[in-house]
């Protein structure tokens, strides 16, 4: 449902040791970079409400809590190529989805976003709002200072 807003505001990618996760206000996607002759049957993920567990060719990716409930029904994942790149890409749909829910980490203990870059996704998430309340406006360029953070100013 974003990627008209990603498209024309771009990307805020928090990087991790194996790919990096980005977000909008309804979802967050993580990539997993993948040898070039991985298939699907070489990924097990399990995608739970609370958690996330990928393993790829029998190694751990990664598994732990994560930051924020999630719609597990909703979310799904691929596996993909991407500028020679071959990757998963696992979309995971909140459960919480307002402006007030932007992530902080993928896991409740791991793969925080650096501060710079969280500060940029929290912006991004005050556009992503500000575009959905006014139809036919797009806050995808528009600068963003002030109160930002918990999904920026609330209007009565």
């Amino acid at each position: 449902m974003s990627s008209g807003f990603d498209d024309k505001s771009g990307i805020i990618r928090s990087k991790t040791e194996w790919g990096c996760w980005y977000q909008t206000i309804e979802d967050v996607t993580a990539e997993v970079v993948v040898p070039q002759h991985t298939r699907g049957k070489d990924v097990n993920l399990k995608i739970l409400p609370n958690s996330i567990s990928c393993t790829v060719h029998k190694k751990e990716i990664f598994a732990g809590k994560l930051y924020q409930s999630i719609v597990c029904d909703e979310s799904t994942w691929t596996v993909e190529d991407e500028d020679g790149q071959r990757m998963i890409r696992i979309f995971l749909v909140k459960s919480n989805k307002t402006p007030k829910s932007c992530w902080t980490s993928l896991f409740i203990d791991g793969c925080a976003a650096d501060v710079l870059t969280l500060d940029e996704m929290q912006k991004k998430i005050v556009q992503e709002r500000y575009t959905r309340e006014n139809p036919g406006f797009d806050f995808s360029q528009a600068e963003v200072t002030g109160n930002y953070q918990d999904g920026g100013p609330q209007f009565p």
